[in-house]
């Protein structure tokens, strides 16, 4: 079983000197019109060869009747292909810079060389960020946790950049400088795109108050969880910004690397760590918030992977563990030594970080997993600590990511 994915993309920082010339590559031979397997083979002036099957070449034809440039969306329709389709002739036009080819309904395609090239069949990820090698980590990391500066990360694209990759790469990073006043949260999330709204809000207030809808607004200890696994889809990335925090002993974050634990917990307690990724386990979540009265419920194992064998992300969470367990009766004590490993492995391998007003700590909700040490809550009306949170997902996270790539190395959308 692999653990991790191997990095497929050759470039995945903003600036890329590598990055091909394919404008100076020109087309050279196109043959294969007849070929058995209904593939032209193509020659480029660099001595390169590629392949591209007739059925692909006549599905994304670039032509205004069959392509919309301004939202990069095919107008042609599955109904009208046919798969079995063969050119009628092919033309290398323009001094190399075009292939033209002509189909059996007459219709007529024109498929730029550089086009071609960025779309050749080479096993190549064709997501510039998707496959972003990730780096397991443990307590080692408490004086190696990247850093950027608020206003750097809110002005400057290359830092927005850094930082969003460093919580992909690493999954932590800390702002630091921000205003100690509420508002950042919502200036991160219009910086990338919008903030995840939940049962809490769109940002939501962590300090201690009566009445609460979760134990993040008391003063008590938070073991290491991740937040929301009582949803199906959790939010991607979490962000705290501490507003003011507490003077006294107490209120320090602790955070651990699950994708780490992961491997730990595979290499040395195989059988642990089988009913970890097998065994559902129940959350729920009850109460009244900025959602009234709601009632979530989720069933999923404390360690996910893909298809692949790869982590995928960690769901545990005490305080919304639910008290239902779906296993046999015999079972029990075995997935509680399960879950018991899992918790000492994570707290054996943590950082910990007592934030100063005007610090936010971000991190990749799926694979870091936070806690809080308890501290003295306020005897009158003064709060003694407040931090404000917000999510974003990865999707927005991605797209922006993309988008910066394109201003600075030129991606290609087409």
């Amino acid at each position: 079983m692999k653990i991790t994915r191997p990095q497929r993309c050759v470039t995945m920082g903003i600036a890329d000197d590598n990055k091909p010339q394919t404008d100076e590559i020109k087309l050279v031979e196109v043959t294969g019109r007849y070929s058995p397997n209904a593939i032209y083979t193509v020659s480029w002036s660099d001595g390169r060869i590629s392949r591209y099957p007739f059925v692909w070449l006549v599905d994304n034809c670039r032509c205004s009747a069959c392509y919309e440039p301004n939202c990069y969306q095919r107008l042609s329709l599955m109904k009208d292909l046919d798969p079995e389709v063969r050119p009628v002739t092919e033309e290398i036009t323009d001094g190399g810079k075009f292939l033209k080819v002509t189909w059996p309904n007459g219709h007529v395609s024109e498929y730029p060389s550089s086009w071609l090239q960025h779309h050749v069949f080479d096993q190549r990820c064709y997501d510039p960020v998707a496959d972003i090698q990730i780096r397991p980590w443990g307590s080692e990391l408490a004086n190696q946790i990247p850093r950027f500066h608020y206003d750097d990360v809110v002005q400057n694209d290359d830092v927005l950049f850094h930082w969003l990759y460093a919580l992909h790469e690493v999954g932590l990073a800390v702002l630091t400088d921000a205003p100690t006043k509420k508002g950042c949260m919502d200036a991160l999330g219009e910086r990338v795109a919008f903030l995840r709204q939940t049962n809490y809000g769109t940002t939501f207030n962590v300090h201690t108050r009566k009445n609460v809808s979760s134990l993040a607004y008391t003063s008590a200890e938070l073991g290491l969880h991740v937040d929301l696994p009582f949803y199906k889809f959790c939010p991607g990335v979490q962000m705290l910004h501490c507003i003011r925090q507490t003077k006294t002993a107490g209120g320090e974050n602790q955070f651990s690397d699950a994708y780490h634990a992961a491997l730990v917990l595979r290499r040395n307690h195989p059988e642990a760590y089988q009913i970890l990724k097998t065994v559902k386990i129940n959350f729920r979540n009850c109460g009244n918030d900025y959602l009234d009265n709601y009632h979530y419920m989720h069933s999923t194992p404390l360690i996910e992977e893909d298809s692949e064998g790869n982590f995928l992300r960690c769901n545990y969470n005490d305080q919304v563990r639910a008290s239902y367990l779906n296993v046999p009766v015999e079972q029990v004590q075995n997935v509680y030594r399960a879950i018991k490993l899992l918790h000492q492995t994570l707290n054996e391998h943590n950082v910990c970080i007592k934030l100063k007003d005007g610090q936010i700590v971000s991190f990749n909700n799926s694979r870091v997993l936070h806690g809080r040490a308890g501290y003295v809550a306020e005897t009158g009306s003064e709060m003694v600590r407040h931090l404000e949170g917000g999510y974003m997902d990865w999707d927005e996270i991605h797209s922006r990511m993309r988008v910066l790539r394109e201003k600075r190395v030129g991606d290609l959308r087409a």
